[in-house]
């Protein structure tokens, strides 16, 4: 039988008496999650807008229910005391919080009290530690009689004014108030189990080298590595799809590269993994390509801790892969596919998780676990097998190193930095007069120019019209290298266009050809967007031919694979988030796209110097001299 209908159902003397037994039992502390006060007091103002009950006698009656509840309550938790209390506060790592709430009641007096018994959930909790932490009898009746009186007033006036409607909309409220207790009780639990775990964690990674997030070196890995990577990742998803496996099997190549090449190369692989996958076999899988990077920059974290080496590493691995998968894609699924996961068995259990109103962020991170425990299981064997089985390194690999915090922050330690951010965002905002995009594009490249030969500065607008050809080059060079893309995009585009004649007489298996074509057109540009770093070092070195010379961009790329991926990824990244910035047209303008413009020429200038030739070296050493005279003429 539900409590709250039998409630509903009684009037007069009995409702009266049941409303006032409720609301002292709670009040003395014991929880009654079937029937809450806050309900309670809502069907009594219901039954006074009906009629059935005398509105003085409810009224004082719960009055005086509530209060000498809270005083039997306050008395019971005095009588437990504070010492043992905090025996039992100490091993769950709740003391310090128990002793501020404490500190704030006794600080705030009557006030405290009356603040605290009218915010959902702390109403009984409040009575609770007035009683362990002593506070006088009439510090606490002085806050515990008004909150009282607006507490009543305020529930059985919503119910007398709403009637049942606002039944729901309270059980609503409770419902959700419990999930965000339970949530945050998780949240802490968590915390505490994992805090020892990870500092000790944090301590392993400094003693093996780790340097951090934004500082690194880049070990140069052999191209069969990040070609294979890429192909697992391609080939697992492209088979998941086509069988319509309950897996998503896309990371065996991203935990392979973080694995064997460090975290920057095992996310930066993920991430180009699911960019691939977004123009071929999985349309939508460029968002969750933040997912694939926490997953191989965790990959790559393993492999400073050796896990890869002991079978209680094995299980470690799988476990954070597995919890980051579906930690950081169930909100993915919600702004995606309304918490679908898009595999059949993790929609069919949040489907029917969802039908059993089971709340929704719960079921869908339970359908997202269900495909991705089995899949990191599968994926973190696989890759660490073939990691296992690939050959010692003969040499000791060359390395570059990178310090990300220096590039994002060059801009804000520039000279008259925020002058030449603003003569930028005017460039943006008059882009579509071509020249001061141009001028733009130019600007960039000579913050890639300087950066090369050792300066960390902005430089200054000064130049115009030699920064207005550089961008005109740049952009013809970066157009060449697209007319791939365009070639093969022509054959998708004379099939799509025979297909809405009247009368199509085009055969499947010709429309299905040139829609791979069309594909390797999609990947032909995000090819370009990776070897735009080296396309930019080339003219940088050797002008606009240079810049075209196929052979010569391979040869830099191959000069550290691992850092001409990883750049090549971050400037896809910036110039996601400058485009991002620009939907919100003045912060785009003004702040966020030539700021990312700046942090990507800076990133171009520190790959461009560290992956030229001895002799390319000495002769930007003499541009930088010559630099240096121009700028003390100018000065």
């Amino acid at each position: 039988m539900n409590p709250i209908a039998w409630v509903q159902a009684l009037q007069g003397p009995g409702l009266i008496a049941v409303i006032c037994g409720l609301m002292f039992i709670e009040e003395t502390g014991v929880p009654l999650p079937f029937a809450p006060g806050d309900l309670v007091l809502a069907i009594g103002g219901i039954a006074v807008a009906g009629g059935r009950v005398n509105p003085v006698m409810l009224v004082a009656a719960v009055a005086v229910s509530i209060t000498v509840g809270a005083l039997v309550g306050r008395e019971a938790a005095a009588l437990l005391g504070w010492e043992r209390l905090m025996r039992i506060a100490a091993p769950l790592r709740a003391r310090g919080a128990l002793e501020r709430a404490a500190g704030l009641l006794q600080r705030g007096g009557w006030r405290a009290v009356f603040t605290a018994r009218l915010i959902p959930g702390l109403r009984v909790t409040t009575t609770q530690v007035a009683g362990v932490s002593r506070m006088p009898v009439r510090t606490f009746l002085t806050g515990l009689l008004p909150a009282n009186a607006v507490y009543i007033a305020g529930y059985v006036g919503l119910g007398a004014a709403f009637g049942r409607p606002i039944l729901a909309l309270i059980q609503l409220a409770e419902r959700q108030l419990l999930i965000a207790l339970l949530v945050l009780l998780a949240l802490v639990v968590v915390f505490l189990l994992t805090r020892t775990p990870i500092r000790r964690a944090l301590a392993s990674l400094q003693a093996a080298g780790w340097t951090g997030p934004l500082r690194f070196s880049l070990d140069s890995v052999s191209v069969i590595l990040v070609l294979s990577s890429l192909g697992l990742n391609f080939a697992g998803r492209a088979i998941a799809v086509t069988f319509g496996l309950p897996l998503f099997l896309d990371s065996i190549g991203t935990v392979l590269a973080g694995v064997v090449g460090g975290p920057w190369l095992g996310g930066s692989v993920g991430f180009i993994s699911n960019l691939v996958s977004s123009n071929t076999v999985d349309p939508i899988a460029a968002p969750y390509a933040l997912v694939s990077f926490a997953v191989g920059f965790a990959a790559g974290l393993a492999r400073y801790l050796n896990w890869q080496k002991r079978a209680s590493g094995w299980a470690a691995l799988w476990l954070v892969t597995f919890a980051i998968a579906s930690v950081v894609s169930t909100p993915l699924n919600f702004l995606i596919s309304n918490g679908n996961s898009g595999v059949g068995l993790g929609d069919s259990i949040y489907a029917g998780l969802s039908s059993a109103h089971i709340p929704r962020i719960l079921a869908a991170f339970v359908g997202e676990a269900a495909v991705d425990l089995p899949d990191k299981l599968l994926t973190v064997v696989v890759a660490l097998l073939i990691a296992q089985g690939l050959p010692r390194p003969r040499a000791a690999p060359a390395s570059a190193d990178l310090d990300l915090g220096e590039a994002f922050t060059f801009v804000v330690r520039s000279e008259r930095w925020v002058r030449r951010l603003l003569a930028a965002a005017l460039c943006l905002l008059f882009a579509w007069l071509v020249v001061p995009l141009l001028l733009l594009i130019g600007y960039v490249a000579e913050i890639a120019r300087r950066v090369r030969v050792g300066d960390r500065q902005l430089p200054p607008w000064n130049h115009r019209w030699r920064k207005i050809k550089d961008g005109f080059k740049i952009l013809v060079v970066i157009l060449i290298w697209l007319i791939p893309s365009v070639l093969l995009s022509i054959p998708a585009a004379i099939v799509s266009g025979l297909q809405q004649q009247p009368t199509p007489a085009v055969d499947s298996n010709l429309s299905d050809l040139a829609g791979i074509v069309a594909a390797a057109g999609s990947v032909w540009i995000l090819l370009v967007l990776v070897l735009e770093a080296a396309i930019v070092s080339q003219y940088l070195d050797r002008g606009f031919f240079g810049a075209l010379n196929v052979g010569a961009v391979f040869r830099r790329v191959r000069v550290n694979l691992a850092l001409s991926i990883v750049v090549g990824a971050l400037v896809i990244v910036l110039s996601t988030i400058g485009l991002i910035g620009l939907v919100a047209l003045l912060v785009g303008v003004l702040v966020t796209f030539p700021y990312a413009s700046f942090i990507g020429g800076y990133l171009v200038g520190q790959y461009a110097r560290l992956t030229d030739r001895p002799q390319d070296a000495s002769r930007s050493d003499r541009e930088r001299r010559q630099r240096e005279r121009d700028a003390a003429l100018e000065g």
